[in-house]
């Protein structure tokens, strides 16, 4: 997927993106931005924020440049070497379990989606309460989005399916030699049975065969549990790189006074990745997942 085919795409589905010189931005909050490709290394010199980012931005910066923060991203690294062999025994075992009850298949046909997986959505949504996108609960805006999905050729929609019923949806997008994997959500009964596990499996696994892509990307680390932890388990290393962050005084001077843990977060002081301890064994994700690039 071209970068600037990917900027449209993510205007339609109601991310606010900006082009300004060369690289598309993504307001992530508001008057605040990043490049729609976070992980891309830019040059200081050639960087022209977007006029709106009022309340500042970040980037990552090409090596030895200059740079006052990090930004921390999930990153399965060596795509193309991936197989089941590779990870533990317990992860191996939930997705052999899951596998005994789902297929994965493509979801090419609009209607379907439309049909069928507005209940899944409405069942992840009701368990997490996730925020970005709320209004898709409303099958008027579930059935808009739909549209926006099919509208472009380039994701790859995928569904969990359980004796014919959908259980989940995960929609991937190669962008040079990165897969996204943008989203994932599923009912609850199939978060049970592993179909997180199964589904991230069946991606992993297609770009290993079809060697489409260098890695796999699953966001940006957020210094907490569960969802880090989830990927952290299956193989995701934590990559972290050099970035210029600008905030407006305003902005620093209350994140400083009154947001101290997420001033630390925006600026990427996490523990260094080598020093991360790998997380505990557990459960498939008790609330499911989502992720956005």
């Amino acid at each position: 997927m071209p970068v600037a085919a990917f900027a449209d795409f993510e205007r339609i589905l109601g991310s606010r993106i900006i082009k300004a010189g060369e690289i598309h931005w993504r307001c992530i909050r508001p008057f605040f931005y990043r490049p729609i490709l976070p992980f891309e290394e830019l040059d200081p010199e050639q960087i022209t924020p977007p006029r709106a980012a009022f309340a500042g931005f970040q980037c990552a910066v090409t090596s030895g440049s200059k740079s006052n923060s990090f930004l921390n991203f999930l990153f399965f690294e060596d795509a193309p070497n991936y197989s089941l062999d590779s990870l533990d025994y317990n992860r191996k075992r939930q997705i052999n379990r899951a596998a005994a009850q789902f297929s994965i298949a493509p979801i090419a046909d609009k209607e379907e989606f439309k049909q069928k997986a507005y209940p899944v959505y409405f069942s992840f949504y009701q368990r997490t309460r996730y925020s970005y996108g709320a209004q898709r609960v409303k099958r008027e805006f579930f059935n808009q989005w739909a549209d926006a999905l099919f509208n472009f050729p380039q994701p790859v929609i995928l569904g969990g399916y359980r004796n014919g019923q959908l259980g989940g949806v995960s929609i991937s997008m190669l962008i040079g030699n990165t897969l996204s994997y943008a989203t994932f959500f599923c009912d609850s009964d199939s978060l049970r049975l592993g179909l997180s596990d199964l589904m991230l499996h069946s991606v992993r696994d297609a770009v290993a065969r079809s060697k489409c892509a260098c890695r796999v990307f699953a966001g940006l680390y957020k210094g907490g549990k569960g969802l880090d932890d989830f990927y952290l388990l299956r193989g995701c290393q934590i990559i972290k790189k050099p970035a210029i962050l600008s905030v407006h005084p305003l902005a620093d001077f209350f994140l400083r006074r009154f947001c101290p843990k997420q001033f630390a977060l925006l600026r990427g002081q996490i523990e260094s990745s080598d020093s991360i301890a790998p997380p505990a064994p557990s459960k498939p994700l008790e609330k499911g997942l989502v992720t956005t690039a």
